[in-house]
């Protein structure tokens, strides 16, 4: 069960008291409410684990690293909690998150909020909210619908925070918090017929940019550098299964996106910054049955630099495959490497460098397999409950 947070003078916040049965994480994972990338490394070398319930946030913490003892899991409540949230990292190590909450008297009775996780942990910094980017009503009567597409958060190398969210027969709307921590006015970013969430992506250099989907394609704006402000930069043609992107630095400021076919699920990686004089491709990488958003990493595999994606296959497993990074003409090939997963599987590199890979079972247990470092080739060890 999950240990509820203590709320602290009409702030959500937390400590520790039995709350959240297992169960409920489980089914809330398998209702979509998994956060793509819910693992992370914190700059102290351990391993954070994120989910979501009824009442708010949860986490899971190393309690070293590479430790298979961790702490947790924790709840941090929520009021209005709507279930669904994103979380990205900073270059700093912070853990920011967006998500949604219902509140009286809020345009359309529902905010966009805000938190940071400072330090491996710790509390999370308090929700801030950043109000709704879509305050005018449906064309139909009755007040403004929440957006579509959940809110993401870019904090770039500049300092600046920027929130970027959807709605389908608006578009896209994003807000952004200077260096100094003043907030702008929304930023409209057409796209009226957006499907989704935006895709984000920061570069190591802190320059952020995101893919918004359409039916049929994607819109890319980006950032020319850290702290400037997003400018349009084309668009790409491609069928995608709706909700089914995702986003790695595969080179040093180049991004490669993910996205599945509608055929067949298979995955397809672009990159819209093409080395020069080669037009962006689509590269089919295989998965086909394979649901969600792709896990990646990047680490050496018998002296390769590789690129490893993790999914949940068609039979509800996670399955892994890895190949030369920016060499996916040669293809990746799938294997299973656990039971029967809750929503989706998620995918770190630990403190020592080990590929890790995290799912919630059934259950709603927290497990985690680490690659076999004594192994030349992408070998796992057995899989641990620590949650």
């Amino acid at each position: 069960m999950a240990r509820r947070g203590r709320a602290e003078t009409g702030r959500d916040d937390t400590s520790a008291a039995p709350a959240v049965p297992a169960s409920e994480l489980a089914a809330a994972a398998d209702a979509g409410h998994t956060a793509p990338g819910w693992l992370r490394l914190g700059r102290d070398g351990r391993l954070t684990a994120y989910a979501s319930c009824a009442e708010g946030l949860v986490r899971w913490t190393e309690s070293a690293p590479g430790s298979d003892l961790w702490q947790g899991p924790d709840l941090f409540p929520v009021r209005g909690w709507a279930g669904r949230f994103t979380l990205t990292q900073d270059a700093g190590g912070f853990v920011w998150f967006a998500g949604t909450r219902r509140r009286e008297g809020a345009p359309g009775d529902r905010e966009l909020i805000l938190a940071a996780q400072y330090q491996t942990g710790r509390p999370l910094g308090d929700w801030r909210a950043v109000g709704n980017p879509f305050p005018e009503p449906a064309r139909e009567a009755g007040p403004a619908p929440a957006p579509e597409g959940d809110p993401v958060v870019l904090p770039d190398g500049a300092g600046a925070l920027h929130v970027v969210a959807t709605r389908f027969g608006t578009g896209v709307r994003g807000r952004t918090r200077d260096a100094k921590g003043v907030w702008g006015g929304w930023t409209d970013y057409q796209g009226q017929w957006v499907r989704g969430a935006v895709v984000p992506l920061v570069t190591a250099h802190g320059r952020a940019e995101f893919l918004a989907p359409f039916r049929g394609g994607a819109s890319y704006w980006s950032q020319d550098r850290p702290g400037s402000g997003f400018r349009w930069l084309g668009r790409m043609q491609a069928d995608a299964v709706e909700g089914s992107y995702s986003s790695y630095e595969t080179g040093p400021g180049t991004g490669t996106y993910f996205w599945r076919h509608p055929a067949d699920g298979g995955v397809i990686a672009y990159r819209p910054q093409a080395p020069a004089g080669a037009p962006p491709a689509l590269m089919p990488l295989g998965g086909a049955g394979g649901v969600g958003p792709v896990g990646v990493a990047r680490t050496r595999i018998n002296g390769y630099d590789c690129t490893v994606l993790l999914q949940r296959g068609a039979e509800g497993h996670p399955e892994i495959a890895a190949y030369p990074t920016h060499g996916e003409q040669y293809g990746a090939w799938w294997a299973p490497v656990g039971e029967r997963c809750a929503g989706l599987p998620a995918i770190a590199l630990d403190a020592r460098g080990s590929v890790t890979i995290a799912m919630l079972d059934t259950d709603g247990g927290l497990r985690i397999a680490r690659q076999d470092l004594m192994d030349a080739g992408l070998a796992f060890g057995p899989w641990r409950q620590v949650g």
